[in-house]
């Protein structure tokens, strides 16, 4: 049941763009993993819907991914109103995606607080404790103008997410203890990744924040000028006849350049807090990713699917196709049959997915 408590409006944004090719063969560009239900009965959009409105209305809830998705997002998530989609007429990274969802919440909602949802593709296996956190940062963020970010303890020296860095206790709320951001680190390679884990003042930064919208957009004027002069056009037309039109031809001109690179690593430390929480949180960005998440038997394996393993340790194995499948004698290595193909690889190369599937149906 949804909680609508909070003395002040909030919008929870779920970013769902992603191509996810670095998850083929069960992902691809016409049908993201985020829509696949490889994991349950659910797909992960899905889940992520339920698990918001757990604690949302509906209609307090945006979605926000490329107008490629349209008919995935519209039919597995029809309580959220149509006029919620915030559909993209190309694919521009997110820099330009996160403007223009903001700038449509603002407009409709100016005293509202944006909590921004990184991707429908993330697992949350502590659900109460990601809701009372997420609500703990939007009332941190209403109350002292400020990016509050929601991130999680790091359970392993991934290479693969951005890592945060803390610094002093500044309160607890709501039995949530509040930290001092001091800087972004975006993919270290694997020295670096060693060395942020073991120093036990960094988090993964998962994607999830809260902030007023119209603070947002000032930070896009200042440190994104180009896109917020973009952003400017665009905004001046929302919810008018013209709005598909002058979108169609101006969200093209947006540089194709991610957030964290565009805007997030230039804000000044004090612009931000940190709200750490340790959710279950996992994330399905690549084959590797999925495996340090979920939970493994006794040799180190994960078995999803029907599979005969003989030999075989630490290894991620998902069986999707309808016929028998054998390993002998591998160590440390992704699995996957489908019916639209067979990928088997180290997990150390799992960032090459993305490569291969470029290889076979791109270039």
């Amino acid at each position: 049941m949804a909680d609508s408590s909070e003395k002040f409006p909030i919008k929870v944004l779920i970013m769902c763009g992603g191509k996810g090719t670095r998850m083929w063969p069960i992902s691809n560009l016409s049908h993201p993993k985020q829509f696949e239900s490889f994991l349950g009965k659910k797909s992960m959009f899905r889940q992520t819907i339920d698990r918001v409105l757990n604690g949302f209305p509906a209609e307090d809830i945006y979605i926000a991914t490329s107008a490629k998705f349209a008919k995935h997002l519209t039919a597995q998530a029809q309580e959220v109103p149509l006029s919620n989609f915030i559909f993209e007429p190309a694919m521009r990274d997110n820099l330009g995606a996160i403007g223009l969802a903001t700038a449509v919440i603002n407009h409709r909602h100016p005293d509202a607080v944006m909590v921004i949802l990184w991707g429908a593709d993330h697992v949350v296996q502590k659900e109460a404790k990601f809701l009372q956190a997420i609500k703990t940062a939007a009332q941190l963020a209403h109350e002292n103008n400020l990016i509050v970010h929601v991130d999680t303890p790091p359970t392993y020296p991934s290479v693969h997410n951005g890592w945060i860095q803390v610094g002093k206790l500044l309160k607890t709320v709501n039995g949530h203890q509040v930290f001092e951001f001091i800087r972004q680190v975006e993919k270290p390679n694997e020295a670096a990744a060693e060395k942020f884990f073991k120093a036990k003042d960094y988090l993964i930064h998962v994607g999830y924040m809260a902030a007023k919208p119209g603070l947002l957009l000032s930070y896009y004027q200042k440190y994104a000028p180009a896109t917020f002069a973009i952003l400017k056009k665009i905004q001046a037309v929302i919810d008018t006849p013209q709005f598909q039109s002058v979108l169609a031809t101006e969200y093209p001109k947006f540089e194709k350049v991610s957030v964290d690179y565009g805007l997030f690593e230039k804000l000044p430390p004090k612009s931000q807090w940190e709200v750490p929480t340790d959710m279950g949180w996992i994330d399905v960005g690549t084959w590797e990713l999925l495996y340090h998440g979920l939970p493994k038997d006794k040799q180190g394996n994960v078995v999803i699917g029907k599979a005969m393993l003989m030999a075989t340790t630490n290894c991620l194995v998902i069986s999707k196709d309808l016929g028998q499948m054998g390993l002998i004698g591998l160590n440390k290595m992704i699995v996957v049959d489908t019916e639209q193909g067979l990928l088997v690889c180290p997990l150390k190369d799992a960032p090459r997915v993305k490569q291969l599937y470029n290889a076979l149906y791109v270039s």
